[in-house]
This record gives C-alpha cells, structure tokens and sequence, in this order.
C-alpha cells in the first residue's frame, strides 16, 4: 500500500485556540518529519475565537521551504474574489512560485459565514462558481475585464500572478452538487467526514459527470480530510473519541466509520480502506489542543507515513 500522500490539518478553533509558538512548532514538525502538506480550517465568523486562514498560511509559508499549502476549506462566497486572487497570488510569489499553494473553496458549512458580509445564502453557489471563473482570469493574464451577474470590473493586472499560471482549485463537500461543481469546473476534490465507500462512489459520480461537460477528472486529484486522534495507547485514543464524539452533532456509528480515533496500527488500516476505493491522498487533522499538535504530528510523521508513502 505505498505510494500515498499524506497532509495535516488543523483546526483554528475546533479544539482550542493554539498560540502563534504552537502553530510555528506544528509547521516546523510537519516540514521536518516529511509530511506532504497543511491545510488548516477556515471560518469568517465563528462561536469560538479563530485566526484568519490566509494570513496564517502566509506565516507558516515564512517558516517552511518544501511543505505544501492550502485551506482546507476557504469560504470563498463572502469573499470578493479580486481580494482572494491578490492573496493566493502573493502566497505564490512567498513560497517561491514552486506550485507549494493548492486553493481549496467550499461553500462554508454555517451560512453565516456569508449573510454577516452580504451574501444571501441562496447566493452561495452561484457566487462561489464566478468567483473561481474570476480568479483564473486574473492569474492568467494582463488587463482582465469581467462583466457578470455578481462582480463587474475592467482593465485590472495581478502582479505578481501565480508561476506557471493558474493555481489548482479544489472543491469541498459531499453532496450531488458539489460533486457537480467539481466535475463541470474544478481541478480537485477534498471531502471529509465521508466512508471510504462513500468516496469510492463520489469520484465514480464526479467521472461520469465530468464525461458528459466534455472533461476527463482525474481521480488522483481527489483526496479526503479525516478527523485524527493518535495514542499508543488504545484507551486513551478510546478517552479522545468518547470526549468528542458526546459532542458530535452525528450519530457514533457513521462518525467511526469516518474520522480515525485509534492507535497508528488502526490509522495505516483505515487508510488501506480508504485506499482500496481509490483514494491516494489524505489530509489527516488532529482534533488536539494546540499544546498536543506537534505530538499528533510526530504520530503521523514516525508511526503513519514510513507505512503507506
């Protein structure tokens, strides 16, 4: 079973707010122990405090010279895609323009995220699809115009636009109409809390819709975000499950059967499952307080990827 990528993300608020030595300590762990890449989480507006996910892809990039780099995902509707283009842009040019930066968009799980800056959720989708046709044409080219239904602009150049042209968009989400999106215009999919059947079936639905656009989907541009917590020991991983899973809003059963709460032995299986439906890509995200984040990554990054990569 070699051969698969494996990424760490993280939450900027799901399980406690890490302190900037915390999250510098995680990219650091990540970079050394040969990790492909991270993807921390994104929220505009949140119950809990949270960090705003480009600037803080931008420190990690300042850290970092190999370790690849996206949000996993950006909200991208409440968000002017001219802003969002400069950004991801300027991400580009940091980590020297070597295609380390991936743009992951979802709709955003929480609607609000898009009413608090404007956007009726009916919008979402109609938005977030221009939005992406707005960010490839100003990472394309000079002297971009646009006239649409939600953003019009002329005569506008991004310098520095992404090396080598536009960056790779991915789409979150599970559902029959993200699996649409992705197979009428994105370049990849990264869903999560999904079974690896359920992954199977998505790439599967995504190939036969993109067939009938006229496009070929590529299935080794997919990969999957699973909820982590590694022990050594089996009944502190079980501690670590029992602690989230009261607070889940989804039934025990399918949460097991789509998050990793185990030993490194239960997370190479899991992965083998995931990998028996297609899967070659995996962002693991530890649900951790900011204290233990460089001990789940040690976890991934000694115990997980020597087995799989």
């Amino acid at each position: 079973m070699g051969g698969l990528k494996i990424g760490i993300g993280f939450s900027t608020s799901r399980a406690g707010l890490a302190s900037a030595e915390e999250i510098a300590a995680f990219a650091d762990a990540a970079e050394d122990l040969g990790i492909d890449s991270l993807w921390p989480s994104d929220h505009v507006v949140s119950r809990q405090p949270s960090l705003d996910t480009t600037a803080l892809l931008a420190f990690v990039a300042a850290r970092t010279r190999r370790l690849k780099l996206g949000p996993s995902v950006l909200v991208l509707p409440p968000r002017h895609p001219i802003q969002v283009a400069k950004a991801y842009a300027t991400l580009d040019h940091l980590t020297g323009g070597r295609r380390r930066v991936i743009l992951g968009v979802g709709l955003g799980g929480d609607p609000r995220d898009s009413e608090a800056c404007g956007v009726p959720a009916g919008e979402r989708a109609a938005r977030m699809r221009e939005s992406v046709e707005v960010l490839r044409k100003l990472w394309s080219g000079a002297d971009v115009s646009h006239e649409g239904r939600f953003y019009r602009f002329e005569h506008v150049t991004l310098e520095p636009r992404p090396v080598g042209g536009p960056l790779d968009v991915w789409v979150g989400g599970n559902s029959d109409a993200a699996l649409r999106r992705v197979a009428r215009w994105a370049d990849g999919w990264m869903p999560s809390f999904i079974s690896p059947a359920e992954f199977g079936a998505g790439v599967a639905k995504i190939s036969a819709w993109a067939a009938e656009e006229g496009r070929t989907f590529d299935a080794d541009e997919a990969g999957v975000l699973v909820l982590t917590h590694l022990e050594e020991d089996p009944a502190r991983a079980r501690a670590a499950a029992d602690r989230f899973f009261s607070k889940a809003p989804m039934p025990e059963a399918m949460l097991a059967d789509r998050t990793i709460f185990g030993t490194p032995e239960d997370a190479v299986e899991r992965l083998r499952e995931y990998a028996s439906h297609g899967c070659r890509k995996f962002v693991l995200f530890p649900i951790a307080p900011g204290a233990e984040l460089v001990r789940q990554a040690r976890r991934v990054g000694e115990s997980v990827l020597p087995r799989v990569a």
